[in-house]
């Protein structure tokens, strides 16, 4: 018995309603496994971000607390009396020739932020706060090379200085970097304590020395 027009007509609406059902939820599937991939991806970025600037953060405090030490020992100098300054130990009079001028700059991580503002993949990251951080954080980094510039120079300065009144001088004992101890040739002398006073009483090198600590201070 065929069926009436009206009925065909019916079963291709149902047919038809199916089919755009069947579309529709594939695409709303396609979209949430897309909303799922992007959130991992989201997650592990936030886990590099996180590692990349807990490092950054330490290496910041490191280098602060360092300078605070520099500069202190420094100002221990100024005011130490001739006979204090003579009866200073080895190890006090290498650690306060050292501080006179160490130049310690701050070398950013920044592997995963380069790749998301340069590499276009900041639209990933949700939070509008974070990528606006990103941005800036690099643009202060770019910034900071101009004061990292000033305070290599204002070294530079102040050992170019040392050399008039016989330096540079170094110790093995206060030579350590982040690797351990550096090597320190034979050759180089470590500083004495009349050594220290000469330097004191040099008012062109010590008007280097406070100017090397204003800008490391920036």
């Amino acid at each position: 018995m065929k069926e009436s027009r009206g009925a065909q007509s019916q079963h291709f609406v149902i047919e038809g309603v199916v089919i755009v059902l069947s579309i529709l939820l594939a695409f709303g599937i396609d979209a949430l496994w897309a909303g799922y991939q992007q959130q991992l991806e989201e997650e592990e970025i936030l886990a590099s971000l996180e590692s990349d600037y807990s490092a950054n953060l330490q290496s910041v405090t490191t280098i602060i607390d360092a300078y605070e030490v520099f500069a202190g020992r420094v100002d221990v100098l100024i005011h130490m009396s001739p006979e204090d300054v003579r009866a200073l130990s080895q190890k006090e009079v290498s650690e306060i020739m050292m501080s006179i001028a160490n130049p310690w700059t701050f070398d950013a991580v920044r592997g995963t932020t380069d790749t998301l503002v340069y590499g276009g993949k900041l639209a990933i990251l949700s939070d509008p706060q974070l990528r606006k951080s990103l941005v800036t954080f690099l643009n202060r980094v770019s910034d900071a090379g101009e004061d990292v510039a000033y305070v290599v120079q204002g070294a530079q300065d102040v050992w170019m200085a040392e050399i008039r009144l016989g330096g540079p001088w170094t110790d093995p004992a206060t030579e350590v970097g982040d690797a351990g101890q550096l090597p320190v040739p034979g050759f180089v002398p470590n500083a004495t304590p009349e050594d220290l006073l000469n330097v004191r009483a040099d008012a062109e090198l010590m008007g280097h020395v406070k100017r090397f600590h204003i800008n490391a201070a920036y």
